[in-house]
């Protein structure tokens, strides 16, 4: 089980999760590094975070209803969060590009 599915089935505690949304609300960068971030909405700090119905690549809170990119790269197996800068949106099929230069253009 790869760390992103492992933080999927035990999101952060409250504390953890507080701490994780003050520091990373508005730095973003190396999110992406972060398994606990999967379960982390950076805009309003819940961790009512599920997959998105339909969309393998998505996740949704629950309490707000932002949903974000993010899954683990098909040809490197990095995570890639569609909220770190590090993962810009490719402008031909609007996947998040990983830092290894995938995306969906090339699935």
């Amino acid at each position: 089980m790869s760390p992103e599915q492992k933080a999927n089935l035990n999101p952060p505690d409250r504390e953890t999760a507080k701490r994780l949304f003050a520091e990373h609300r508005t730095e973003r960068d190396g999110i992406r590094d972060i398994p606990a971030m999967a379960s982390v909405c950076l805009i309003c700090g819940s961790v009512h975070v599920a997959p998105m119905a339909g969309n393998d690549k998505k996740r949704v809170c629950l309490d707000c209803g932002f949903a974000f990119y993010r899954y683990d790269c098909k040809a490197c197996g990095t995570a890639i969060d569609g909220r770190d800068p590090a993962n810009p949106i490719c402008p031909t099929c609007h996947n998040p590009v990983c830092t290894c230069g995938a995306c969906g253009c090339r699935e």
